[in-house]
């Protein structure tokens, strides 16, 4: 029986990997909180210290889920509507969604004041860095 809780333990710790908040390595961003992540990403906040963000990467699917499920403690469904009143209301346009890791960093390291999300640590000298490690 421990070797089977054990088990269940090892693969359901595998299944959810960290979440890693990344922007341009020439970025003046360092360190921040989760709150502040969360501002970012439903439109009350637009600067992280000192630095502007101009571009907010949303990602789709099962990532996005987990990273407002963590991070702003709303399910999709919740923020969906959050942010459908929003546009509506025209004061705020949604962070931009990408479909992959790739274009993601992509779109990070053209855009030094751009910042996004990954389930997956960025390689080495890709352009981009880790401003915020969220364990799960």
């Amino acid at each position: 029986m421990r070797i089977l809780c054990l088990l269940i333990l090892l693969v359901s710790s595998s299944v959810y990997a960290d979440l890693y908040i990344v922007v341009n390595e020439k970025s003046a961003i360092e360190e921040f909180e989760i709150d502040d992540i969360a501002d970012v990403y439903l439109g009350r906040k637009k600067t992280l210290g000192s630095t502007y963000i101009n571009q907010v990467l949303d990602r789709t699917g099962e990532d996005r889920r987990r990273f407002f499920r963590t991070v702003t403690n709303m399910r999709e469904s919740q923020v969906n509507a959050y942010w459908a009143k929003l546009k509506f209301s025209g004061s705020m346009r949604a962070p931009e969604e990408v479909d992959s890791n790739q274009l993601l960093l992509e779109k990070i390291i053209d855009n030094p004041m751009a910042i996004g999300y990954m389930t997956e640590l960025p390689p080495q000298n890709s352009g981009v860095k880790v401003a915020l490690q969220i364990d799960e």
